[in-house]
Order: C-alpha cells, then structure tokens, then sequence
C-alpha cells in the first residue's frame, strides 16, 4: 500500500505505516534531510526513532528490537520510509522534462 514499507523487525514482519503524525515526529528531530544523513551515519538514535514513528510507538518500545535486527538490515527501509513522510506519503515522482532545452544556462 501507498505509504507504507515493510521491515524485518526482530526476525517478525512489521510495517511502518505513513501519516501526519509521524512526520511531524520525524521531522522535529532536524528535518528530513538531517535525519537521512543521521541514519546514513548508522546513528542508532534515529532509527529507533524512524522505526517508532512508524509504528506508531514509544522509543523504548522499539530500542531493543531495532538494536538486535542490526542497522545494515534496516538502513535502505528506514530510508524509504523517511522519503515518503518528506512527500505526504507518497513515493516520489519527478516531473519528466520535454526534452526541449533553451540553451540558456
């Protein structure tokens, strides 16, 4: 579904799931942008808050199930996830050009 990425938490199927709230709770920590490079820096504070976020829980509920499935296993996911709450929970789609240049540069 549309807003939504599926990630082995734990060895047990769970999906983070977009939505206003977990944007803005995702958001609050920096910007989109920031928490991206956080995560690309393997920095475990932010994905457990990613992860929390999009499962819709505390910190602490998550902490030690993301800590145990290990940050390689969740890095391309939790990304994803961080991606569709920047767009409103939608995957991003760029605008195709016509293929008309100005030769203006």
């Amino acid at each position: 579904m549309t807003g939504e990425v599926e990630i082995k938490l734990n060895g047990k199927v769970e999906t983070l799931r977009s939505s206003l709230g977990a944007a803005k709770r995702v958001s609050a920590a920096g910007g989109f942008v920031h928490v991206i490079n956080r995560v690309q820096a393997a920095d475990l504070e932010f994905y457990i808050l990613v992860v929390a976020a999009g499962l819709g829980k505390k910190n602490s509920e998550v902490e030690e199930a993301v800590y145990s499935t290990g940050l390689p296993a969740l890095g391309a996911d939790v990304i994803k996830f961080v991606n569709l709450l920047a767009n409103g929970g939608k995957p991003y789609e760029p605008e195709v050009s016509s293929g008309v240049t100005t030769g203006e540069a």
